[in-house]
Formats: C-alpha cells, structure tokens, sequence
C-alpha cells in the first residue's frame, strides 16, 4: 500500500510546506513523534540520493512529502556511542559512551566479564525529555548494544532489546502494543531496525545474485534495506502516521565496501561510515504561505540553502544527528535544552528559516582491539574533513572536489591543518564533560556467538 496524502477526517494532513493550492490547519495538541534508525545505512544507497537501484521506494516516496537533509554526519561509525549522541545530543567525549558490546574472545576464555559506560544517570534522554513533557514513551532496538545495562533503557514507558531478529519482529512487538500507543498519546516511539547489518540476509525478492564477494555482499545488503523499506511501510499505515505525526528517519553510522580499502564499520571516520541518510516527514506541521513552485513542479523554499530536485525539497547545508533531539523536542513544544550541542531543525522543516551555516561538526571513534583499538576524531567545517588518528596522524580532505575523501592534501594546505589541529585541541580541552557510569557485564556463550556474527567480538 502507498503512502495517502490526504485523509477524510479532520486530521487532514498539512505535510511539510509542500501543498501548493491550499494548507490544512495544522492539528490541535502535540503530534506524535517517531524516531526511525536503520542501523548500518549509507545514504547513497537510497534512491532519493542518486542510487541506481530503487532500494528504498518507501522512503522515497515519503521524501517527496517531506525534508532530506543531503549532508548529516553522526558522531562516531560505531553504534554505542552515535546512538547515544542521537538520543542525548551530546558528543561521545561528552557522554562517555565510547565503545559499547565489543570483546576479544582471548580475554574472554580468562574472564567472561567486561567492563562498559554506560549513558550517564543526570544526563536527560529524548524518553525522559519526552515523557516529562506529556508523551508516552516507547522502543523497540534489535541492536543488542542498545540496551538497558548501557543506559539506553531510560525514560521509555517500554522498551524491548533484541538481538537482530529482523524488522518483522520489532513490528510484531509494536503490534502488540498498538492499542497501548494509541490509547496514551501523544506518543514516542523509538524504532532500531538492524537489518543492514551484517550478516547481510539475502532478502527475497529483493536480491539478485552478483559475481564477487564485494558485489555480492553489496546486493544483500541492498535487500536488506528493501525490507526494511517495506517494514516501514507496513507500520505508517497500521499506526495512521499520516494524522499529526512527526517522522524522522536516519542511521546510527554507514558501512564501508572496500571505499578504503576494508569492510564494515568501526574502524575509520572516513564519509561511507560517518555520513548518514535523515528525512523528516510531518502530518502535523501547519503552513502559513504557498510556496513557490520551480520549473519542475517541485515546491521550492526561497532558503538559499534548500533547493528542489526529483519533486524533493532538499537542505544543503550540513546538519548532525545532534540536531534530532532539539527538533523533537521544539516540535513537542518544549523549552531548549541548554546542555544539548545540537540545534532544532524545526524552523529549517517549516521553510520558517535556513539551516545554519558555518558549523564544525565533531566525531570520535575508539576502534575495537581488531581495527588497532586506535583513537581518532575528526572535524567538518565548511565542506572541509580533518581527521587526526592519535597521536600524529593527520588528513585533510575537500570535500566540495573531493567528497570521497580519496586524497589527502595534508601537505599542501598546512594553514588549514594547524587551524583544525587547534580547533580539535581547543574543543576537546572546553566541552562540558559528564561522569560516564560504569556496568560490568557477564556475557554467556549465546551473547558471544552473537557478538561474534555481528562483528563485535573477535
């Protein structure tokens, strides 16, 4: 079934700025707020983002009712801490959330006990924000780093963590709680799928057969995401996201396919796994003004950043999953959080302002004992990259000529390095730090087997 525009009833759908004869009024009291994350997604292997293979055509349809973000970077390429940064608005040095799930199966056959931070205790999460402003407060995460040892249980009404069981599970759990949700709005209801990450299941009918492990690995992984697409589906039109509902759709990190030379994730800062996809749809965003319409027939924002393309109305200006938290927080009509690092998008959604510009975006990773346990952090500003790999290794990237980030101009632009270099330095010595918990955890033979399918135990 495809994605209605307009309902009969009185919750008529005032989507996004883009109805160009005529906007509904927008619906009394807070809208429901849901917050999508597919876990291990790369933009560019969803169609609205130029893609060749129709992987997503979900989404893509709903893109055209809504808002993509074109540049949005996580703050790290490994689940734990991005995703605590989504829900927190809060750096990885802030929160303290570095590493998550991983082990060494050396270590393990010594000491089946390791030790992790976990979310700390005074810092508010999007279920705690939520909830005290008035919202039932709901997850489901197939990610078995996103659990309630490491914090992430926190403020929701219900929660459930599994551990890669598929989209089709976290719908059955939200089924199951349909007449809960819908009797205690508004709501939040928080969904990890897991699907696109590996193992890559070869998904029917999705799949075709390619020659190669790299072609091949990448064609199930593409199914992946057609599942997931269609899982999506299935819940927009069960819960009746079309009435006074906010959707955010994004991604915890990407994945690497040999673009430097390795796989997965988790072991550099390079775009394919820092870049993620994030679109916005609203039911429940009133507009004042008729747009104007380009040459096309797409709605067109007169913000210098947006421009329309493909019936899409795009934002260029870069944006980060720090930013999800004021959004959903400013379209629940809530006070700005003070400690939050990121900015609500809100007005940028309603055509009400442009994006903000100039911004330096910051991520860090700590890669697991099998990628080198390195430490590295990079900065984005002004469609320029540094990555500083402790303790000395350093690359500078432009991304305007180069947004694959294949060559490094590290000595040919020295000026700019030192600037960055001092930046980091600079924020990394002045940015509010809280105390990260501690949670020792004791994990038994059917946790390390999946540990070690997902790629987070070797």
């Amino acid at each position: 079934m495809r994605l209605r525009l307009v309902r009969t009833s009185g919750f008529a759908a005032a989507i996004l700025l883009l109805v160009v004869c005529s906007c509904a009024p927008a619906p009394s009291g807070p809208p429901n707020i849901v917050l999508i994350v597919i876990d291990t997604l790369r933009p560019d292997h969803l169609p609205f983002h130029g893609y060749q293979r129709d992987t997503a055509p979900f989404l893509a349809e709903l893109a055209t009712k809504g808002v993509v973000f074109e540049h949005v970077q996580s703050t790290s390429s490994w689940t734990a801490p991005a995703t605590a940064s989504l829900l927190t608005s809060l750096h990885p040095v802030q929160h303290g959330v570095h590493s998550g799930l991983t082990a060494v199966r050396t270590q393990q056959q010594a000491d089946p006990t390791i030790t992790l931070n976990r979310i700390p205790s005074e810092v508010a999460t999007a279920a705690e924000i939520l909830k005290a402003g008035g919202y039932s407060t709901w997850g489901v995460a197939d990610n078995l780093n996103i659990c309630s040892e490491l914090g992430f249980e926190q403020g929701f009404d219900h929660f459930r963590m599994t551990s890669d069981v598929g989209a089709a599970a976290v719908n059955a759990t939200v089924r199951g709680w349909r007449n809960g949700i819908e009797e205690e709005g508004p709501y939040f209801l928080y969904l990890h799928y897991m699907d696109p990450h590996r193992p890559y299941l070869k998904r029917a009918p999705w799949y075709t057969p390619r020659d190669g492990e790299l072609l091949d690995s990448i064609s199930a992984y593409d199914s992946e995401i057609s599942h997931v697409d269609r899982k999506i589906e299935e819940l927009f039109e069960l819960l009746r996201w079309d009435e006074n509902t906010l959707i955010i759709v994004t991604s915890d990190h990407g994945e690497e396919f040999q673009d430097h030379g390795g796989w997965d994730h988790g072991r550099t800062l390079y775009a394919e796994v820092v870049d993620v996809p994030l679109v916005v749809y609203s039911s429940a965003v009133g507009c004042a003004t008729t747009p104007a319409v380009g040459s096309n027939g797409a709605a067109v924002s007169g913000a210098a950043a947006d421009q329309a393309s493909g019936g899409i109305r795009r934002v260029m200006e870069s944006v980060s999953i720090l930013d999800v938290l004021p959004t959903m927080r400013d379209a629940a009509g809530l006070s700005v959080g003070e400690a939050e690092q990121g900015v609500s998008l809100l007005p940028v959604i309603t055509g009400e302002a442009d994006a903000p510009a100039g911004r330096s975006f910051h991520a860090e990773l700590r890669s697991p004992p099998w990628f080198g346990s390195l430490t590295l952090h990079s900065v984005t500003r002004e469609r320029q990259k540094y990555i500083l790999t402790l303790p000395d290794a350093e690359e500078l990237f432009d991304l305007t000529r180069d947004p694959e980030e294949r060559e490094s101009l590290v000595d040919r632009r020295r000026d700019a390095v030192t600037a960055f270099r001092a930046e980091l330095a600079e924020f990394l010595e002045s940015v509010p730090r809280y105390a990260a918990g501690t949670v020792d955890i004791s994990l038994d033979a059917e946790t390390r087997e999946q540990l070690e399918s997902l790629g987070y135990m070797q």
